[in-house]
C-alpha cells in the first residue's frame, strides 16, 4: 500500500473516533437532560401532591370549625399522617369574626403551605338594611347606616360625621340578587352585596364603607304563609283606641288623621287594605309579645303617621306585605310623606317579597326592609338594627371563605 493511501486511511480513522467521541458527549448530555427532566417532572408532581394534601387539610379544618370546632389539627411535631404524606393545620382567631387556618403538608423532600381566611357572617335574613330580590336602587342623597335598639336611642349613636354625613354605626348592609345601583351621594356605611353574576354601580361622591364583593350565592325569599281567621268587619279608627291582645282579621283598616291606635302583643292582625292617614299613629304595647301584620292588598302610610313599639325596638312590629304591584300594578304599596320635619317614621321588619317597595323621600325606618325589589329615594334614611335577628329568632352564623393563598414553609 503506498504512503498516500496509508495516510487517508489514517485520516478516516481518526475522524471516526472524532464522530464516535462527539456521540459518546452528547449520548451523556442527553442521559443528563433527560435525567434532569425527570427528576424535575418528579418534583413538581410531588409539589403538586402536598398542595392537594394542604388544600384538603384546610377543607377538614373548614368543615371542623363549621361544625363548632377550633379548626386545627394535628402539630408539627405530630402532624397527621395520610398515604401521600402528613400535614397539620393551626387557627388563629385573634381577629374578633375573623378565623385565619394555615395548612402545612410534607412528604419526603417536599413541604407545602396554604392559608385560607375565614369570616363570620350571618344567615339570618335580617342581616340587611335593604334587600332587593331582583334589584336595588339607591337614589341620591339617600343614607343608610345601623345602630342597636337596645343600646340607645339612634340619636344618641349618631354621633359619627357631620351634615349629611352624620351617622351612627357601619353595619348597614344592603344587598340584592340582581343589580344594585348607587345615585350621586347616596352612603352606605356597611357592605353592599349584588348578586354573583350581576352588578353594582356608584355613581359620582357616592360611596360604601365595606365591602361591593358580590355575595357568594343568593338568598331565597321564602312566601308569606297568611293566617286564616274570621272576619271582624272593617275597623276604622276614629278616637285613640287601644286594642286587647289576639288575633284579628279586619278586611280594610283605617285609622284617621291624628289618632293613635296602640295594638297589645301578642297579635296576629291580617287585613286587606291598610290605611294609615295624615298624623295617625299604630303603636305596638310588647310587654307580653309582638305584633304580626299581614297585609293582603293596599299598604298605605300617608304624611306624618308613625308605626312604632312603646319601647322603639323594631322588632316588635313585623309587617308582612304580600301584596304583588309588581304582576299587578293597581295594588298601592305607598310609603309617602311630605318633608323631612313631618316626622313620618316607622320601627319595624318590613317584608314583602312580591312588591316592589319604593320609599319614597325623607321617609325613615329604623330596622329592615326586604322586598322583591327596593327603591330608596332622594333624602331615604335607612337605619338597620343590629338586634333585629336575635328579636326575630333567627341569630344564626356561619363561616365564609374570604381568601386563599400559598405561604412558606418552615
Amino acid at each position: 500500500m503506498d504512503a498516500a493511501a496509508k495516510e487517508r486511511r489514517g485520516s478516516a480513522l481518526v475522524m471516526s473516533l472524532v464522530c464516535v467521541g462527539a456521540l459518546a458527549s452528547v449520548s451523556v448530555v442527553m442521559v443528563a437532560i433527560s435525567s434532569a427532566a425527570m427528576n424535575e417532572q418528579r418534583a413538581a408532581t410531588e409539589r403538586v401532591n402536598v398542595e392537594y394534601l394542604a388544600q384538603a387539610g384546610l377543607e377538614v379544618g373548614l368543615a371542623a370549625v363549621r361544625a363548632g370546632g377550633v379548626g386545627s389539627l394535628g402539630s408539627q411535631s405530630q402532624p397527621v399522617a395520610s398515604e401521600s404524606g402528613t400535614f397539620w393545620v393551626a387557627a388563629d382567631d385573634s381577629t374578633p369574626g375573623m378565623k385565619v387556618l394555615t395548612a402545612t403538608a410534607r412528604d419526603d423532600r417536599t413541604a407545602a403551605g396554604l392559608e385560607l381566611t375565614l369570616r363570620q357572617v350571618s344567615t339570618s335574613q335580617w342581616r340587611y338594611a335593604a334587600f332587593g330580590d331582583l334589584s336595588l336602587h339607591i337614589d341620591s342623597n339617600a343614607r343608610v347606616d345601623s345602630y342597636s335598639s337596645h343600646a340607645t336611642s339612634y340619636a344618641a349613636q349618631a354621633v359619627n360625621g357631620a351634615g349629611s354625613d352624620q351617622h351612627a354605626n357601619s353595619d348597614g348592609d344592603v344587598g340584592s340578587n340582581g343589580n344594585i345601583t348607587m345615585d350621586q351621594n347616596s352612603k352606605v356605611w356597611g357592605d353592599a352585596a349584588c348578586g354573583h353574576e350581576s352588578t353594582i354601580s356608584i355613581l359620582v361622591n357616592a360611596f360604601v364603607t365595606g365591602s361591593t364583593t358580590p355575595a357568594s350565592e343568593p338568598m331565597a325569599l321564602d312566601p308569606i304563609v297568611v293566617p286564616a281567621y274570621a272576619s271582624a268587619g272593617n275597623k276604622t279608627i276614629t278616637a285613640n283606641t287601644t286594642i286587647a291582645a289576639g288575633d284579628y282579621y279586619w278586611p280594610n283598616f283605617i285609622c284617621n288623621n291624628n289618632k293613635t291606635v296602640t295594638l297589645t302583643g301578642p297579635s296576629n292582625i291580617v287585613v286587606n287594605n291598610f290605611t294609615l292617614r295624615a298624623g295617625a299613629s299604630f303603636v305596638v304595647d310588647p310587654t307580653s309579645g309582638p305584633v304580626n301584620l299581614y297585609v293582603i292588598d293596599n299598604f298605605v302610610l300617608n304624611s306624618n303617621s308613625q308605626l312604632y313599639s312603646t319601647r322603639y325596638y323594631p322588632g316588635d312590629l313585623r309587617v308582612n306585605l304580600v301584596s304583588d304591584n309588581i304582576a299587578d300594578p293597581d295594588v298601592a304599596i305607598v310609603l309617602d310623606t311630605i318633608d323631612f320635619a313631618s316626622n313620618t317614621k316607622m320601627w319595624g321588619a318590613l317584608y314583602a317579597p312580591n312588591a316592589l317597595v319604593n320609599i319614597d323621600s325623607n321617609f325613615e325606618l329604623f330596622g329592615s326592609l326586604i322586598a322583591r325589589q327596593v327603591d330608596l329615594d332622594s333624602n331615604g334614611f335607612i337605619h338597620f338594627d343590629e338586634d333585629l335577628a336575635a328579636d326575630m329568632g333567627s341569630l344564626t352564623f356561619e363561616w365564609q371563605k374570604v381568601a386563599c393563598r400559598k405561604v412558606a414553609c418552615d
